[in-house]
């Protein structure tokens, strides 16, 4: 079932990064667009890592891997296709630091409460 629900956060996640802004109906947030880009990555990842600890007892990289090649091609995708967003390396930086809190935060958290 959790395998389900990351598999969905990360389609959304790519969904809503690839929609031409006009047809998003957002919310007004408070944020700012970088912290949603932090925030959005860092779930991603953090579901990531547990889905493959989950699997496999370990922490499984090729699943960082694959959020860090998500949030590159999407944040490239935007600068290449014709929907009127654009390719900014500010996004691409928030996208990296949420990846690497995540991993960091998963690391930890599975390292504190690992049963040997």
């Amino acid at each position: 079932m959790f395998k389900k629900i990351t598999i969905c956060y990360t389609l959304l996640i790519i969904c809503v990064s690839l929609i031409p802004i006009p047809e998003l109906p957002f919310p007004e947030f408070s944020l700012s667009d970088k912290s949603l880009h932090l925030i959005a990555y860092f779930i991603m990842s953090v579901m990531w890592i547990r889905l493959g600890f989950l699997e496999s007892n370990k922490i499984k990289w090729n699943y960082s891997f694959l959020v860090l090649f998500t949030a590159l091609t999407t944040e490239l995708l935007q600068g290449i296709l014709p929907i009127g967003r654009y390719f900014e390396i500010a996004d691409m930086i928030a996208n990296c630091i949420g990846i690497v809190l995540g991993i960091f935060v998963s690391y930890i958290y599975i390292i504190k409460n690992k049963v040997t």
